[in-house]
């Protein structure tokens, strides 16, 4: 049976793995995650200790296990869980296995296998039980396959497959692309030796440094998930490398009784994991934006950070731990996929839908997608098109005014939200009052906080901010306007696209106007030089090849890039020369046709401009 206490110790790498020890990785624990960095400076540091000192002990860190007994059918055993350091412990048994498969002596053969698996005996009454096991079913099956069976490390072609695989868990991916990182490594080890014979006695020789010299620190709790969380838990406040997510999914996979759902939702919480890495940096910052939809707190109050927001979440029962958890996860990770892979109302807008999601991840990270995913839960999908050129509007005027805390509006917006869908049923009606409602408005002014945008204030800073004098992160506005213009006068069916380390400003009144290509004054320069109407979006490439030159040798050179930028090219291919009254021609254009869409602010107001013949001409100049 396990101990009561708190077993304390150290063990060499080969006691790890005596007879009589068993592993498994729980269905809370986070995926195995290792990249080819930290396995090669595993193997390399192992290497150089073997080298300094081969009789010097080499510490690989400190490991913590619950010991646990399996009843077996009467036939009980004991194993432990792996809570910490199972990143090391798995990769220890990887780098085994690729030993076992690179060398040609039957000891070392027999040796590893031993650590890596008990040898069925009938007649002791001795089943054969893998030293470690998954509760994740996948990442099991990938452990039986490619790491206990002999030969089974040197399938590369199947591992490759594997390490890009969509479809198997982050543990098997990661673990297939370990593999293929240890071989190469030894591949490395095996150019500098002259022959196969001294390869394989570094072989032999690391393998004896590995088992007898290399310990680890443990420590062992006793047969209680109480006690195990509690460890777990620990360990996360004192900065090791447990996350967030890490406990949120200990501390709900702790309230499901039943063993088979339990591992069902483990494996669930891996694909949302997966699912969410595009959109969102990482799983905690998913974890923030559904602590914004449960607590929706206003401007000044905040839990601080995510443990003690979800047992606030828990306290006040905005939610229970368990399923439910779960299942809200679900959800949402859902109604992330489809609106950040859909292409709604594609037939009448082509990619509008697709070109206001990209403008806005470009401006504002995952932010506006707490409001967007929120919005679908409620209305499904809804006038979602209309929902999110309105948004766009909304955030964008608000940041480029410095109007307000988009924060602040965010959680109006998820409050109504939810108010509307609770007294009105039916989606489509309950959406459309949404869309109406003051809170969507610019000059909404919440009671308590500052949440009014003043739209002359910003038609005014349109027309006379200097947007290409801009600098550093304040750029980003600049560039925002301009690929809003792309959006406003292109195809509706062109992707919009926005590379921030090629795209550049370019000034056609250039900034050091030489003559005879340019005869202009200093007054009027140093007024229009960066006013939006004299700044357009370029590449890079096309920015060093425009330079300072005049006009037409600008217009000649850009009209091959029709496809391109549309505004740029509109200028381009458009007018004739750029006087001072070609460029106030411009401006007014550009301002007015912001000014006409923000007001608006509908898909109505987009067809009427497009009904203006603000598309580019399609004729191309000499």
């Amino acid at each position: 049976m396990a101990d009561s206490t708190l077993d304390t110790g150290q063990k060499y790498v080969k006691e790890i793995f005596y007879p009589e020890r068993f592993y498994n990785i729980p269905e809370y624990q986070r995926p195995y995650v290792w990249g080819a960095e930290q396995v090669s400076a595993l193997c390399e540091d192992l290497a150089a200790a073997l080298a300094h000192d081969k009789n010097r002990e080499y510490f690989l860190g400190c490991m913590i296990w619950n010991a646990k007994v399996d009843p077996n059918d009467g036939n009980p055993y004991s194993y432990h869980d792996i809570l910490d350091g199972q990143q090391r412990f798995i990769t220890l048994y990887l780098l085994h296995a690729v030993i076992r498969d690179l060398s040609t002596s039957s000891s070392v053969k027999s040796q590893v296998a031993k650590r890596l698996q008990q040898e069925g005996n009938d007649l002791e009454n001795i089943p054969e039980r893998n030293r470690l096991q998954f509760s994740i079913r996948q990442d099991d099956e990938f452990f039986q396959k490619f790491v206990l069976s002999p030969q089974g490390t040197r399938q590369d072609a199947q591992l490759a497959e594997l390490a890009d695989s969509s479809t198997a868990t982050t543990s098997v991916r990661s673990m297939a692309a370990a593999l293929r990182t240890l071989h190469a490594w030894w591949a490395d080890q095996l150019k500098g030796h002259s022959a196969e014979e001294t390869f394989q006695k570094f072989l032999y020789d690391f393998l004896v440094y590995l088992g007898n010299k290399v310990l680890v620190l443990y420590l062992a709790t006793s047969d209680n998930l109480d006690d195990a969380y509690n460890l777990f838990t620990v360990l996360n406040s004192r900065g090791l490398q447990l996350q967030a997510s890490d406990i949120l999914r200990a501390q709900n996979l702790r309230a499901v009784s039943d063993e088979a759902t339990r591992k069902k939702y483990a494996a669930r919480w891996d694909d949302y994991q997966s699912a969410v890495e595009g959109p969102f940096n990482s799983f905690d910052d998913f974890l923030w934006a559904m602590i914004t939809i449960l607590v929706k707190y206003r401007n000044g109050e905040t839990m601080g950070n995510i443990s003690n927001s979800f047992n606030f979440i828990y306290k006040m029962k905005l939610l229970d731990k368990g399923p439910t958890t779960f299942d809200f996860m679900g959800r949402y990770v859902q109604h992330l996929e489809a609106v950040f892979t859909s292409n709604y109302q594609a037939e009448e807008y082509g990619c509008l839908y697709e070109n206001l999601n990209y403008i806005l991840s470009n401006t504002f990270g995952n932010q506006y997608l707490v409001v967007l995913m929120h919005y679908r839960a409620c209305f499904g999908e809804a006038n979602i098109l209309e929902f999110l050129l309105k948004l766009d509007n909304l955030f964008s005027a608000a940041w480029l005014t410095s109007s307000f805390s988009i924060l602040t509006r965010t959680f109006i917006l998820l409050r109504r939200m939810e108010e509307l869908r609770d007294s009105l049923p039916d989606k489509q009606a309950a959406s459309l009052a949404f869309l109406q409602d003051a809170v969507l408005r610019y000059d909404y002014q919440d009671e308590k906080a500052s949440t009014r945008i003043d739209l002359d204030r910003f038609f005014q800073l349109l027309d006379e901010e200097q947007w290409g004098s801009f600098s550093g992160t304040r750029i980003n506005k600049t560039r925002y306007l301009l690929l809003k213009l792309d959006l406003l006068t292109g195809n509706l069916n062109n992707k919009l696209y926005l590379n921030k380390a090629q795209a550049s400003l370019e000034h056609i009144l250039p900034q050091k106007p030489k003559a005879p290509a340019w005869q202009v004054s200093e007054e009027y320069h140093a007024e229009w030089l960066h006013r939006l109407g004299n700044v357009v979006l370029v590449d890079t490439k096309k920015n060093a090849s425009l330079s300072n030159s005049s006009f037409l040798d600008k217009r000649h050179k850009y009209s091959t890039y029709i496809e391109g930028r549309a505004n740029t090219n509109y200028v381009f291919i458009t007018y004739q020369q750029w006087d001072e009254p070609t460029l106030k021609q411009n401006h007014a254009r550009v301002v007015d046709l912001l000014k006409a869409y923000y007001k608006g602010n509908s898909l109505h107001t987009l067809k009427e401009l497009r009904k203006k013949a603000l598309a580019i001409p399609v004729t191309v100049p000499a």
